[in-house]
């Protein structure tokens, strides 16, 4: 792909986005990165990210994705249970989403649809909460993959409950009949007026989901789900190579003498210290820190792929990315019932984009 941070959309209305945060995730990062740095083989306490978009023109409410679901131990089945004790995974979650709904007087009534950016634990919450009216809009090949429908019980591989289906519609969406493209992803305007897309990511899935909501008439948030773990796999990139300086420094110590006061800047010559995979590419400065653990991948190479086109949306002014499970967007985003529509005007983009450098400053000799 050429180096570019254009990025062509269709013109369109805009949707109001809220983020609930719905749960903390802790495991190992093996489980997602490959070769992930000494120092950081945890991810400890990483985010999992709801999110409310709303439709005011239309009258319409969505959630994309659920994150955990609270009564984690008695829903998810047990080969779900299995996996997170072989891990030693942690969850933690006081709240489904449905209660931030509810503690914040949105009716459940009131939600339309509940897309899942993909089946699994951490995305799909709890569906049987919401009423029959709501929707559930998944990724194509959904129905038809023994994994994930029918749910468990009814279907014993499965790793979803089937609670999550009952008495409600199940749209599985179908992108060959959508001539759209966004940003080299198939598209759907799914309000039909331009303020929400919905691309067909797939990798780390076969059914994977992200989002594009219009913040305004020419700003957007990508809502990445789990096309990425870590923001070192795709930061930096070809159309966004590692500065010279970064400022604010995304370091809270000073690298050269911890006893000193935090750098404000952030040179070249730490950043060069902090690339892990100098050797095989010299380049540090265009190429990810980070790349995907193939077992988590459906199909590696479209992951690789789709990691390559979400650069496009990163390197681009006019959007803002987040991934599911961002941990330093965590205690900076403002949460439902707030809004992060004036992201751009708030800062929030450039002050958390390099920030995952300072999981590697321990490296720094």
């Amino acid at each position: 792909m050429a180096p570019s941070s254009d990025l062509s959309v269709p013109t369109g209305s805009t949707v109001d986005v809220s983020v609930i945060l719905a749960g903390l995730v802790t495991y190992p990062a093996s489980m997602v990165i490959k070769e992930p740095l000494p120092g950081n083989e945890i991810l400890p306490e990483t985010p999992c990210y709801s999110f409310l978009i709303e439709n005011k023109a239309k009258e319409k409410k969505v959630l994309f994705d659920l994150g955990l679901v609270k009564a984690w131990k008695k829903k998810l089945p047990p080969v779900v249970l299995d996996q997170i004790a072989s891990i030693n995974g942690e969850l933690t979650i006081q709240k489904d989403v449905a209660d931030h709904l509810l503690e914040a007087n949105v009716p459940l009534e009131s939600i339309d649809g509940i897309i899942w950016s993909h089946h699994h634990m951490d995305h799909v919450g709890d569906p049987s909460l919401f009423p029959s009216s709501t929707s559930l809009i998944v990724g194509p090949g959904f129905k038809s993959n023994k994994m994930t429908f029918p749910g468990y019980p009814k279907n014993p591989d499965a790793i979803v409950s089937d609670d999550a289906y009952h008495g409600r519609e199940i749209i599985e969406l179908d992108f060959p009949t959508s001539s759209l493209e966004i940003g080299g992803f198939p598209a759907i305007d799914y309000f039909g007026d331009g303020s929400f897309f919905l691309l067909y990511t797939k990798g780390h899935t076969h059914d994977h989901l992200s989002g594009l909501a219009r913040t305004s008439e020419n700003k957007f948030v990508f809502l990445g789900g789990d096309i990425a773990h870590h923001a070192g796999e795709f930061r930096p990139s070809p159309q966004q190579p590692l500065p010279d300086e970064i400022h604010p420094s995304p370091l809270d110590k000073n690298p050269f003498d911890p006893q000193l006061p935090p750098l404000s800047v952030c040179p070249g010559s730490v950043i060069e210290k902090l690339y892990p995979r100098k050797e095989t590419h010299p380049d540090y400065r265009t190429t990810p820190f980070y790349e995907p653990n193939p077992l988590m991948s459906a199909s590696q190479l479209d992951a690789l792929a789709a990691l390559e086109k979400l650069q496009t949306f990163d390197a681009c002014a006019k959007v803002f990315v987040i991934i599911a499970h961002d941990v330093e967007l965590k205690d900076f985003l403002p949460y439902f019932p707030n809004k992060i529509n004036n992201w751009d005007t708030a800062g929030y983009e450039p002050f958390v984009k390099w920030r995952f450098l300072k999981d590697f400053l321990q490296t720094v000799a």
